[in-house]
């Protein structure tokens, strides 16, 4: 998964913030949500985590969860996600953004994402999934749900779709903040390794951020870990229908290439408290040598729909 909680990155994506007025600290994009798919599937299933697995997560900065939701609410997110990436939205507001990394016209996209879907979707932000994953998030970071927001991104990889290299979240964040997150990645349908399960190196959170690098043209903005993973080491995780993972973000994680004759197709969301300004930014070089290129982005993020400055 690659976070962008900060407009760090993507022009397409921080495009997005030029709706935010100069005099405001925030801007609600509530009266642009839209409600064309009806509300989620009611449900009264409720996930609250284990002390086993509070102690997993944070021994080993990443957790399983065979069921979070219900197969009702995972056929409506899907609706919801097949209409983002269909031909008619390739050019409407929060299309998806090609994530292929350099190549030519003529070849095929091997990786394409669309943020903050709970802009346009606000019911995003009422589905059994939201719910029970910020109940997890709140008890594996120790922070209050109340101090928590979210935000969201779909993920399309097709068949023969490129591996999502070894990353921290952590690593594309901007270097002038301190912040506290986790990931949780949903897909739409049973994951296999083959067709690009999320795989973890337990206890790498541990570690603290590692130095990172540029695996494509900067503006392409693909991150790897610099060092050498050792691969025996790491956990795949594939899934059922309904199941999703969740990890630190600062928990070394990687998807294979999509192998199979069928598209993979996730909906992560990172669930986060305030970023923090720090008296001295940390060393980040590979998110200067971006910004050498695209500039330095607007000092925002996005929090539960709402763009917020800071």
């Amino acid at each position: 998964m690659r976070a962008i909680g900060l407009l760090a990155y993507d022009p397409d994506v921080r495009a997005h913030s030029d709706a935010l007025p100069d005099s405001s600290l925030s801007f609600n994009l509530g009266a642009m949500s839209e409600h064309r798919f009806g509300p989620p599937p009611k449900s009264d299933f409720e996930l609250t985590p284990t002390p086993g697995e509070v102690a997993f997560f944070r021994e080993n900065g990443f957790l399983v969860v065979e069921r979070i939701t219900t197969d009702e609410e995972i056929a409506w997110l899907r609706g919801i996600f097949e209409f983002i990436f269909s031909a008619e939205q390739a050019a409407g507001r929060g299309a998806p953004v090609d994530r292929s990394g350099t190549r030519d016209s003529s070849e095929p996209l091997t990786l394409s994402q669309a943020f903050f879907p709970e802009v346009r979707f606000r019911d995003l932000l009422e589905t059994t999934h939201w719910r029970n994953a910020k109940r997890y998030a709140s008890a594996l970071l120790a922070i209050p749900e109340a101090e928590l927001t979210s935000w969201g991104h779909m993920i399309q990889k097709p068949p023969g779709g490129r591996a999502a290299l070894w990353h921290q979240d952590h690593a594309y964040w901007d270097p002038e903040f301190d912040y506290q997150a986790l990931g949780v990645w949903l897909p739409m349908h049973d994951v296999s390794v083959e067709m690009g399960a999320m795989q973890f190196i337990p206890g790498s959170h541990k570690r603290g951020l590692l130095p990172h690098c540029h695996a494509d043209k900067p503006e392409a903005n693909v991150l790897t870990v610099r060092e050498p993973v050792d691969e025996s080491l790491a956990v795949a995780c594939p899934l059922p229908l309904g199941g999703a993972t969740f990890h630190h973000n600062e928990t070394l994680h990687y998807t294979a290439p999509n192998t199979t004759d069928r598209p993979r197709l996730a909906y992560p969301m990172e669930f986060q408290s305030k970023p923090r300004w720090r008296e001295v930014p940390r060393d980040m070089p590979w998110v200067e040598e971006r910004r050498a290129v695209t500039g330095k982005p607007p000092m925002a993020y996005v929090a539960d729909g709402e763009f917020i400055r800071l």
